[in-house]
């Protein structure tokens, strides 16, 4: 099956995320389990939240997460808009993601 690749217009207000150097992540028994290695804390992540992580293998805009997630999940885009900012928002208050162009990065 050949790869897709789809292009989402990014609106200038879209934040890019990009991956904290500080986290490490690796599958372990088909879960994909993270760890920042700054504070020692680890986390699990279900399909989805796994998903947007290898979203974030290169910076990505969030634009462009919710324009590949509609194309793979059967949910509207308004409510993949608001959960993708929910998990971005709570990997930044753990410090495993940055917006591009904050202090923290």
């Amino acid at each position: 099956m050949a790869k897709r690749t789809i292009k989402a217009v990014t609106s200038p207000t879209s934040p890019i995320y990009r991956r904290q150097p500080n986290v490490l992540s690796a599958v372990v028994n088909d879960e994909l389990v993270m760890m920042s290695v700054q504070t020692g804390r680890y986390f699990n992540l279900n399909m989805v939240g796994a998903h947007i992580w290898r979203l974030l293998d290169s910076p990505q805009s969030l634009d462009a997460m919710v324009a590949i997630l509609t194309e793979t999940y059967d949910a509207p885009e308004a409510a993949i808009r608001a959960e993708v900012l929910a998990f971005l928002t709570r990997l930044e208050r753990q410090d495993m993601v940055s917006s591009i162009g904050d202090d923290a990065g």
